[in-house]
């Protein structure tokens, strides 16, 4: 191809910008007329070097592509260029002219739509760390461990010195911080911010009031240098500060605020959102404080309370056991009785559980929460336990005035307090599941509404099943699919797990979607089988709370013979919060799993929740290692180093299959090939889609 030609193309008809250099030299030989104007200046940087003309840099860019380019096809690439501040889609190749390889390079300006997919990102990060700030106030018993994590969760999305709860104490007319978290290498601040005058905060009060947020961008902007307010910012170190306030009963009761933003700081509608979920958090503290004044003993049962049963087994911890018997019991829709026939009767219902406890375990029975016990059954006999708990079912069918769920659990011997207490305190949890998942006559719970609503909305065609395959690394066949499930609306936007999932869990009614999801994919497998397509394994998503229900094994084993599916086609992914069920009621769930034929899939491998001693005592078939593991196996060595030994710790336990999550380029997959990961899940190969459309793509070649 002649140089005239392709200039004379190129410069009359692409309004894309165009240049061509030497990638030897780097020196410019020619720049169409929509990049001249750019610069204004005609054709006078050609001879210099492309990366100070194009990218202001003294050196060749270290991003240079010119290693990738070929004369067959184009490099197609996206960059922020710093000296038209705009983003491009840029197309790279070789092209020879008079015999010699140069670089072509075309560039079309993609500002706009970049723009707003980075403001999407952003939008999405604001709800992702929100839904993320609502699992944690809901996952931790413990409010003080629960705010404190989400004061990190914050701190971190807003890249902040420090994030901190300050409390209004009208009574003493003081303000005080509660709650603090600081970045590594930052001074804490909150014992010097105890009992400050209220008067300290007068602006900050009458601005909440107006704009029910409070925004420093500069220190010395906001106040004069040698001010109280000035002093009292600059003494921690503050230069610049977001806050909004909390309030209840439209008075204001505090702030939450973040010191020193980095990034983030035009996304203060988050700070705003979360106040609305601490609350009554807050509130709970506060109670909870005023419990602890009270010595040991609870005032509305007499029963002892939660700081006696934390010194009791605090004291048990250092003494030898002969046995022990643990029983939780919780109180079912006290809040419903609560909200319809008021507090006094709850309190009521209180007592009547307390007193029934009293009597039948007077030694160890302990008020630990609004609605839930703990008796303690200290070196006696399992039959006298046992006879206890038949008390215990007698009183609550006979002289109760509510139900209540339990969990029990007695052993000897080798008695692990912790183990035991976490053990009955899953098995109270599941009852409660089982028992808001049941149409109890005349209990009508908001989490049975909930289950009938769902059920009606699963009926009505609502959830709709994707399909988002795995492929081997090695040869980019399809090895198999995962089921997800999305939610469609009336007004036709397509809802993700994470904007449903966590409540229809945290309500106990998961179970109903996962096993319709479960259903709806046997359904897909037998209509492929009769159409005689070569089938795949698919792996179906549960929750730990619908694996741990009643009769949740029988009810899978019947919809897979209902369809008559082969086992090995179906394969159970959990995520490794599973562990939280104990080692022990794991390992003979799994176990009775197992014997029907069903095989495990660990999700999520590589998250917080990583837990080698789930590998070394269960049997799983897949182990998928958690694409924020594989997202940075590119510039991160330790990355690199836990997938490698990962991916061989599954080939030398000899029955599990390495799922490589989230790849997304080919440079990953050519890395993943290089450890020689099995199989690979991501946008790299495609997106979760619909059924329909995953048959378009994948059925000819790989089903059909």
């Amino acid at each position: 191809m002649e140089y005239d030609q392709i200039s004379s193309q190129i410069m009359d008809e692409s309004e894309n910008m165009v240049y061509i250099s030497d990638p030897d030299s780097f020196e410019l030989v020619y720049m169409n007329r929509a990049l001249e104007e750019q610069f204004g200046t005609g054709c006078k940087y050609i001879g210099e070097k492309c990366y100070k003309v194009l990218q202001g840099l003294e050196e060749p860019c270290p991003f240079c592509t010119n290693k990738y380019l070929t004369k067959d096809r184009y490099y197609i690439w996206k960059h922020y260029n710093p000296v038209f501040k705009k983003y491009f889609e840029l197309k790279d190749k070789l092209i020879e002219i008079d015999g010699r390889n140069m670089r072509l390079e075309i560039g079309t300006d993609i500002t706009e739509t970049e723009t707003e997919h980075q403001e999407l990102e952003r939008q999405l990060s604001v709800e992702e760390t929100l839904v993320e700030c609502i699992h944690t106030l809901s996952e931790h018993m413990e409010n003080d461990t629960a705010i404190n994590e989400l004061l990190r969760i914050i701190g971190d999305f807003y890249k902040a010195d420090r994030a901190y709860i300050f409390e209004i104490d009208y009574e003493a007319e003081t303000v005080s911080n509660s709650y603090e978290w600081c970045r590594e290498g930052v001074i804490p601040q909150i014992d010097n911010l105890q009992d400050l005058p209220i008067s300290l905060v007068k602006l900050w009060r009458e601005t909440f009031q107006r704009k029910n947020k409070f925004y420093i961008g500069k220190l010395c902007e906001f106040a004069e240098e040698g001010s109280e307010d000035y002093k009292l910012l600059a003494g921690q170190g503050i230069k610049s500060l977001m806050a909004a306030p909390f309030w209840k009963d439209g008075k204001l009761m505090g702030f939450i605020g973040v010191d020193n933003p980095s990034c983030g700081t035009e996304q203060i509608k988050l700070l705003q959102s979360v106040p609305y979920f601490i609350e009554n958090d807050i509130t709970k503290r506060h109670m909870l404080d005023k419990f602890r004044e009270l010595s040991y003993r609870d005032t509305l049962t007499g029963l002892g309370n939660r700081n006696l049963y934390i010194e009791t087994i605090e004291g048990l911890q250092q003494r030898e056991l002969h046995s022990l018997g643990v029983l939780f019991v919780d109180i079912n829709s006290l809040k419903y009785s609560n909200d319809n026939y008021g507090h006094q009767y709850g309190d009521r219902i209180i007592q009547n559980v307390a007193h029934g406890l009293a009597d039948i375990f007077p030694e160890n029975a302990y008020r630990v929460g609004g609605d839930e016990f703990v008796c303690l059954f200290i070196d006696g006999e399992r039959r006298e336990f046992e006879r206890r708990i038949l008390r215990l079912r007698r009183f609550e069918q006979e002289d109760c005035m509510c139900d209540f769920s339990i969990g029990v659990n007695y052993r000897e011997g080798d008695v692990d307090i912790k183990e035991q207490i976490g053990y009955s305190d899953n098995m109270m949890y599941v009852e409660k599941q089982i028992y808001y998942g049941n149409a109890v006559e005349g209990k009508n719970s908001y989490h049975e509404m909930l289950a009938k609503k769902l059920v009606g909305e699963i009926a009505s065609g609502e959830f709709e099943v994707y399909l988002q395959p795995k492929v081997d690394i090695d040869t980019g066949g399809l090895y198999g699919a995962e089921a997800l499930v999305r939610r469609r609306m009336e007004s036709g936007e397509v809802l993700m797990p994470g904007q449903f999932i966590p409540l229809y869990e945290a309500e106990g009614v998961i179970q109903q979607l996962d096993l319709y999801v479960f259903e709806e994919v046997c359904r897909l497998l037998e209509s492929w089988r009769k159409k005689g397509y070569r089938m795949i394994p698919i792996a179906v998503n549960f929750s730990r709370i619908s694996l741990m229900g009643i009769d949740i094994m029988e009810s899978l084993a019947r919809i897979r013979e209902k369809y008559e599916i082969e086992p090995g086609l179906l394969t159970i992914e959990v995520t490794e919060s599973i562990s939280r069920m104990g080692a022990e009621a794991l390992g003979q769930l799994m176990d009775k799993f197992k014997e029907l034929g069903f095989e495990f899939s660990l999700d999520d491998y590589g998250t917080k929740y990583s837990n080698l001693s789930l590998l070394a005592r269960l049997e799983f078939k897949e182990l998928k290692i958690d694409q924020s593991l594989i997202r940075d196996i590119l510039t991160n060595r330790r990355s690199r180093i836990v997938l490698e030994h990962t991916i061989e710790m599954c080939q030398e336990l000899g029955i599990i299959t390495a799922v490589a999550e989230g790849v997304e380029t080919e440079e990953q997959r050519e890395l993943l090939k290089h450890y020689h990961c099995d199989i690979g899940q991501g946008f790299l190969f495609s997106e979760p889609i619909p059924i329909g459309e995953f048959l378009d793509k994948y059925g000819r070649e790989y089903l059909y």
